[in-house]
């Protein structure tokens, strides 16, 4: 059954994590590096452990997050973002993307759809994008064991960016139309750019995106601008494609950036280009 066709469940739980699934992991050794209070990994406080995702909706409210708790948790795992990046990025990654599915999942669960809820989607996308980025040149691992699986990345944006679209239209339908609407629509064109190297993308996909989008979204400069950068790609146009990307936000330019190599290979821009992209853009 779909969690948004159930009847809505008012989470109970007033941790991170629930104090069961809490005291499990600790006797089976199952806490993550980022969980584990002073390395040890049969321990963990309230303050770290962060709720698994699983496959299967809970139905116990004590076993569901409130929107106060849920907010703490994104919070949390946020923060853990306010680092420098080096090595332990690839497996910060790998936690943070399975704790933020367990967060969707609690929210679904409760049928949230407000607000609050879009903020974190959004925040979630973000995290993705950068991701995409920063891990490019990790090879593929297990499950994510041995290494970053774009797809499995990819998938997450998508289906993270499916449901905040559902929450834009919502709200637009009761008068309250969302700001970040277009910087969000924006990059969702610029995922659907081209055949993703980590992901399979139909050519006719940005079309139908678009189609689907209204009018007043369609023609706000942030799809404005992946719409460019899709008719530069696609039309051979490489010296306008960098051009683009000299314009882009940092974000912006992390979505294009997977496309570097194929263009790279018919314009020697890109190496003038790659150097300007920082995170201040």
């Amino acid at each position: 059954m779909d969690t948004e066709d159930a009847e809505p469940i008012i989470g109970a739980c007033s941790e991170m994590c629930p104090e069961s699934e809490r005291e499990e992991r600790e006797r089976k050794g199952d806490l993550d590096k980022f969980e584990r209070l002073d390395g040890d990994r049969n321990l963990t406080s309230k303050s770290l452990a962060v709720k698994k995702y699983n496959r299967t909706a809970e139905r116990d409210a004590a076993l569901i997050r409130s929107l106060p708790v849920l907010q703490k948790t994104v919070d949390h795992l946020l923060d853990l973002l306010n680092h420098p990046y080096d090595e332990d990025f690839l497996s910060m990654h790998n936690f943070l993307w399975d704790r933020m599915r367990a967060i969707r999942m609690d929210l679904r669960m409760q049928h949230i759809f407000n607000w609050q809820a879009i903020t974190m989607h959004e925040q979630m996308i973000r995290f993705h994008i950068i991701a995409m980025h920063e891990l490019c040149e990790y090879t593929r691992g297990e499950g994510f064991s041995e290494g970053f699986d774009a797809h499995l990345n990819i998938e997450q944006m998508n289906k993270t960016s499916v449901e905040l679209f559902q929450m834009y239209d919502d709200h637009r339908k009761r008068g309250c139309p969302v700001p970040t609407e277009p910087e969000f629509r924006g990059y969702y064109a610029l995922l659907k750019l081209d055949k993703h190297p980590g992901y399979k993308v139909e050519t006719a996909e940005l079309s139908l995106d678009l189609a689907k989008m209204t009018p007043e979204i369609r023609n706000t400069n942030e799809v404005l601008f992946a719409r460019e950068v899709a008719r530069a790609s696609k039309s051979g146009n490489y010296i306008a494609f960098f051009r683009l990307a000299r314009r882009a936000t940092y974000l912006q330019a992390c979505l294009m950036h997977a496309h570097f190599a194929k263009d790279l290979a018919h314009s020697d821009k890109g190496s003038h280009i790659i150097p300007a992209i920082r995170w201040h853009n």
